[in-house]
């Protein structure tokens, strides 16, 4: 798996601000910070904008979207500027967009020097409509319906995106379907595929049921593997739905010794975070002498040699070991679609509507770490 070579303006920064424990650990995050900070500002001061002016809707400049205000909290404007694009991007209607943990941990970074390049708008994620396109952009056309990541933010009526972050959505899906698809989907994808074949391999997921957790079972089932879930006791059912062989409830005090006498081939951890312990300390004695362990996140010091293998080029990962940072690209994106499309992989996700008692209360239900699929807004639906 390359890696990443985003062209999102705050993406490796909010990297370093949701895994490295933000403040708590200032010396590692100003570092990294630094290092970024001089690519960025390179970037901010070489990107040219847009010279087509193709207006729309009666030359409409302004739109309703979701922001970070000055106190870190969301907030929904009317008056937000529609943003402006590059030769090599294209112009959004956003539909509909999902929200994941990484749009409520980056409002909780307070150190000036990164806040200082981190875009006002909220979200990854959206399913829409391509209205306006960049000369160099060759891939997609005006009027394609597409999905993805939204460099611009996602909650927000209107969004750029990099052609290389998106792919066609299929026609039998809605836009609110391949809304939930992206960063989770794709994030699994990697992460399974990270350390070679699946075909009849056994495979351990760590949280069953969240975005991650849901779409890696039917990613790991797709390519012929065999596979064990772990999940809380409301969710067993759901989990049992999407496909796991079986299902472990983690509730229940001897849910380990269900797997004494299992040994598998890889481990997909979703769980591990600052706010819940590191997993491996717990399931590792299940992992085959050769297995593998795959996170999508980690301890302070595995997330910052993932950082630093990722910038440099050069692996500090132990070598049965991977952090996954997700390289968006047009070809997973199209594989997800495809497999969507052909009813092998489903979304389970709950709708709101576009507002700021519903981002609220979406965010809200977010960070309890106990949701079921995906959340997603319906924006211009």
């Amino acid at each position: 798996m390359d890696l990443i070579k985003s062209n999102s303006k705050t993406f490796l920064i909010e990297l370093t601000i949701t895994s490295l424990g933000f403040y708590k650990f200032p010396f590692t995050t100003l570092l990294l910070a630094g290092i970024l900070g001089s690519y960025y500002f390179y970037r901010a001061f070489t990107r040219r904008e847009s010279t087509t002016d193709k207006l729309f809707e009666k030359n409409r400049k302004i739109m309703k979207a979701c922001i970070y205000d000055t106190n870190q909290n969301f907030k929904v404007i009317n008056n937000q500027q529609i943003p402006t694009f590059s030769e090599n991007e294209a112009l959004i209607e956003v539909k509909s967009a999902a929200i994941n943990p990484v749009d409520y941990k980056i409002k909780t970074c307070n150190i000036p020097f990164i806040r200082y390049f981190l875009s006002p708008t909220v979200g990854r994620d959206f399913a829409g409509v391509i209205i306006d396109i960049g000369k160099n952009v060759k891939k997609f056309k005006i009027g394609d319906e597409v999905f993805g990541n939204a460099i611009g933010g996602s909650l927000q009526e209107f969004t750029v995106v990099n052609p290389n972050h998106i792919a066609l959505k299929p026609k039998n899906k809605t836009f609110s379907e391949m809304a939930s698809i992206g960063l989770a989907a794709a994030t699994s994808l990697q992460a399974l595929k990270h350390f070679g074949e699946l075909n009849n391999k056994k495979v351990l997921i760590i949280g069953g049921s969240g975005g991650c957790g849901s779409f890696g079972i039917q990613i790991a089932k797709y390519y012929g593997a065999t596979v064990y879930a772990v999940c809380g006791t409301r969710n067993v059912e759901f989990v049992k739905s999407i496909g796991a062989d079986k299902v472990l409830d983690y509730s229940k005090n001897d849910f380990l010794d269900d797997l004494k006498d299992e040994k598998f081939d890889l481990v997909y951890d979703t769980v591990t975070s600052p706010e819940d312990p590191d997993q491996e300390i717990k399931y590792r004695k299940f992992l085959k002498d050769e297995g593998k362990w795959v996170a999508i996140n980690g301890s302070i010091a595995n997330f910052s040699k993932s950082i630093i293998s990722m910038l440099t080029n050069i692996n500090l990962e132990r070598k049965d070991f991977h952090i996954t940072l997700l390289n968006w690209n047009t070809d997973d994106l199209s594989l997800l679609a495809k497999m969507a499309e052909e009813e092998k992989l489903k979304t389970h996700f709950k709708t709101f509507k576009f507002d700021k008692k519903n981002i609220d209360e979406a965010f809200n239900l977010l960070q309890s770490r106990r949701t079921v699929g995906k959340l997603v807004f319906e924006i211009n639906a």
